[in-house]
């Protein structure tokens, strides 16, 4: 596997969800969508998933977001670290990815290996 990056832009995300509230379940695994809203600003952590989708379709190069949002599941180990698992086919087990998220004013950025 190779290595992935992505940036997420949060105020363009904002926007879209707001213009889309379907984008959200299109994109977002209800686990991931149950853990964003946990937090105080959920399109901040929506950005960092989402950025980290795509660095682990580039890693893996797996093809477009939309075939592969709902295979790739963000999710965080009891120490808080994102972890990525993905679904390959429909009777496999899940791959797990390792990915790492940041963010920095309005951007989200995630690294996937």
């Amino acid at each position: 596997m190779t290595l992935g990056i992505d940036m997420v832009d949060i105020a363009r995300l904002r926007a879209a969800l707001g213009r889309s509230p379907r984008l959200e379940e299109r994109l977002f695994t209800k686990a991931e969508r149950r853990y964003c809203a946990s937090k105080p600003d959920p399109v901040m952590h929506f950005a960092g998933t989402l950025a980290a989708k795509e660095a682990v379709i580039k890693a893996m190069r797996l093809g477009r977001l939309v075939e592969w949002a709902g295979r790739i599941e963000i999710g965080r180990d009891d120490s808080g670290a994102p972890t990525a698992m993905v679904t390959l086919d429909a009777d496999g087990e899940p791959v797990e990815v390792e990915v790492s998220i940041s963010h920095e004013r309005d951007l989200a950025v995630a690294v996937a290996q």
